[in-house]
């Protein structure tokens, strides 16, 4: 599932989601099959190997095929990880991150985080790693959030600027870790000093600290860049948001395999997904700079042998689509193929597609 519970099935199958499971990454290698409602009422059994071609189209196909009534799909066994972070320069991330978690099946959940704290920006790197564990008895139950208040406090401060953004990184790497809610040692029957946390209380998020009256919105946006060109695309992430003055709140760093599932592909080969998080205004200004940015971290990422992700802000050209998006004129005549009468749509066609 994605990072936070709020979405439908559906929804994620229809954006192809991805989360901090460095296996299989995408959602789309979990489905097995899927049940898909045509524009004229035909409902359609979908999978690898039957109806493929519209199975292909409507896995990542962002609504503009038919309606998913329902999807069998592959699951895993909730599990208890320990839980560590480790700190490192952004340069040393590909390489500790192929020598140590690729293809490491002792590893569940997996992600990075880059620093936006002033004096480390976009360069100091978390590496936040959940290792299987054994663990007898049975699992904690789920709890919501202890410390809503406090993280809508602390991420509201960080959009205030560079003090906001040093306290918030400096919680999270020496303080954050004590208030994380673990499995005590004597509940583990553990001799070591771990914190202990199942997948399922990990993943069971609904982000109500976000939820705020401030005047102004979060923006979230990806770019899926090949592992070793990382560096390359840092460094021009860092230069292009100190330009435009982009009020850059956080930086996620995941992992994404070569989609060999879905006609319009995000991750031509391995990669890790940045996860950007901006803050803006509701004025013309803001928007301006949030434009100027989008468009030149996507020619970073072009540069990068990246691409980006296309359910966000359409500010990227129809160059930058094809650019990023070669296969988008077979997606978009496919689209006519099944819905030749236009009943589906979304901003996305309308702007690129009709």
């Amino acid at each position: 599932m994605q990072s936070i519970n709020i979405f439908s099935v559906g929804g994620s199958l229809s954006v192809n989601g991805h989360d901090i499971d460095p296996m299989p990454g995408q959602v789309a290698p979990t489905v097995r099959s899927m049940r898909i409602m045509l524009n004229n009422g035909e409902v359609m059994k979908t999978s690898p190997t039957e109806n493929v071609d519209l199975f292909r189209h409507a896995l990542g196909g962002y609504g503009l095929f038919g309606v998913i009534l329902d999807v069998d799909l592959d699951i895993v066994d909730n599990e208890m990880y320990e839980r560590q972070a480790l700190y490192m320069d952004y340069k040393d991330y590909p390489r500790y991150y192929r020598t140590n978690v690729e293809n490491n099946s002792g590893i569940g959940l997996v992600f990075g985080r880059l620093s936006v704290s002033p004096g480390s920006f976009l360069r100091e790197t978390a590496v936040h790693i959940y290792s299987k564990t054994q663990f007898d008895g049975s699992l904690p139950p789920l709890t919501t959030g202890r410390y809503n208040s406090l993280d809508r406090f602390i991420i509201n401060f960080s959009k205030t600027g560079g003090t906001g953004r040093w306290l918030r990184w400096t919680l999270e790497k020496y303080v954050e870790r004590h208030l994380h809610r673990c499995v005590t040692r004597n509940q583990a029957m553990n001799q070591k000093e771990a914190c202990l946390v199942s997948r399922n209380e990990e993943m069971y998020d609904d982000m109500a600290y976000l939820k705020n009256r401030l005047p102004d919105t979060d923006i979230l946006q990806e770019y899926f860049i090949p592992y070793d060109r990382m560096p390359e695309f840092v460094d021009g992430l860092r230069d292009v948001v100190r330009r435009n003055k982009a009020n850059l709140l956080n930086v996620t760093i995941r992992t994404v395999h070569k989609d060999r599932v879905t006609a319009l592909p995000y991750a031509k080969e391995d990669m890790f997904g940045f996860v950007l998080y901006f803050n803006v205004g509701f004025d013309d200004k803001d928007n301006e700079i949030l434009k100027e940015t989008t468009t030149g971290l996507i020619d970073v990422a072009e540069r990068a042998g990246g691409t980006y992700y296309l359910p966000y802000q359409l500010f990227y050209s129809k160059e930058q689509l094809r650019k990023a998006y070669p296969e988008v004129d077979g997606f978009f005549t496919a689209k006519n193929k099944y819905d030749p009468i236009g009943l589906f749509s979304n901003k996305f066609y309308e702007k690129y597609g009709m």
